[in-house]
């Protein structure tokens, strides 16, 4: 019986220290409520209308845009395509969200600018990197952020190629909210170029970015559009050593015609018809660099010119030809040796006159 008078003492003895810390938890959750509900910094959204801009019967909302060019991973000639990662940033006021600066919250919890890329485009929003979440900041500024992939349409002429130099357009605008609700302008900022990209064959020069309000043909209306513009130069080298160069060994082929003695006349027109057919083969494999255009690139003027001076030397082994046939071969020996020189002088200035 003792055994049990000391237990029931022992238990007695700690029932008020398990209170005593029950009273002192409650006492800290009790401060703890009340400290957060006295915080500047609670993050509480207020009920605001999610399709209703700030000020709806004021000034046009403006809209600051940013374009960020991650990377550029192809530019695609033949179907107009530049293939790359973007970063676009939309920053705006909204007197509505004073006060919860440091504050994030879900896009589609506040008013954001329904804003879209005007070119034709794949991307795909990479909402795991950047939670497709706004930043709430000083005075109501709020910020949002998007990365996407994917390919663009560039519409870029080609007159100049391999010799060119692009301006690869974005454009971005509402199609919803003309130039009295939403002004876009640029957000210089969050508008970078990275320094290291993956593209090959191509040198990019600069990222310039502007705004204006345009005429919209699409939707009869004006909006006002961003444009950032990626400004690249084609490297030329790789087609100088590919195209140019081997098209002028097919064209000096040709010319052995002109040493070649003129009675020998079917081997010249022989000559003459391979270095045709090899040419001919050379412009069904430049067809796959370029689509199918409705003008002449600086490479088609090349090979139409170089095609002139190979048909120009068989037509020489055909008249010195008839000349040797016809008992003439001091005149056809003085033909040739006119052409060695000729041909080389034509090929320089027509080839310098397309380049220049």
């Amino acid at each position: 019986m003792g055994r049990f008078v000391v237990h029931g003492a022992s238990a007695e003895c700690r029932r008020p220290r398990w209170l005593a810390r029950c009273l002192a938890l409650l006492l800290m959750a009790g401060c703890a409520v009340a400290n957060a509900a006295e915080a500047p910094g609670l993050c509480m959204l207020p009920e605001l209308p999610t399709d209703e801009r700030p000020q709806p019967d004021g000034p046009p909302t403006t809209v600051e845009v940013g374009w960020g060019v991650v990377d550029v991973l192809d530019i695609d000639d033949v179907n107009q395509q530049l293939e790359g990662d973007f970063i676009l940033t939309l920053a705006w006021v909204d007197p509505r969200l004073e006060g919860l600066e440091g504050c994030r919250f879900q896009r589609t919890r506040v008013w954001g600018p329904q804003v879209t890329l005007f070119n034709s485009f794949s991307l795909t929003a990479r909402r795991a990197n950047l939670l497709d979440q706004v930043v709430i900041g000083p005075e109501g500024r709020v910020v949002y952020q998007q990365r996407y992939g994917g390919r663009i349409s560039t519409y870029h002429p080609l007159q100049d190629f391999p010799f060119d130099h692009q301006a690869f357009h974005f454009r971005i605008g509402s199609m919803e909210s003309g130039p009295e609700q939403l002004r876009l302008t640029p957000m210089p900022e969050r508008t970078f170029l990275s320094r290291r990209l993956n593209i090959e064959g191509w040198r990019i020069t600069g990222l310039e970015t502007a705004a204006a309000i345009e005429a919209v043909p699409a939707l009869n209306a004006e909006r006002s559009i961003f444009t950032a513009t990626l400004e690249a130069e084609r490297i030329a080298s790789y087609y100088v050593f590919k195209i140019v160069l081997p098209m002028g060994f097919i064209v000096m082929m040709s010319w052995a015609i002109f040493w070649v003695p003129p009675q020998r006349y079917e081997f010249q027109i022989g000559l003459g018809a391979t270095s045709m057919l090899t040419l001919i083969a050379f412009q069904f494999s430049m067809s796959g660099y370029l689509p199918r255009l409705g003008y002449f690139t600086i490479a088609d003027r090349l090979v139409v010119w170089a095609t002139i001076l190979v048909f120009l030397a068989i037509l020489n082994a055909i008249v010195t030809g008839v000349l040797v046939t016809a008992n003439r071969e001091a005149a056809a020996l003085r033909f040739d040796r006119q052409c060695r020189w000729l041909f080389p002088l034509l090929l320089l200035l027509g080839w310098g006159s397309v380049l220049l």
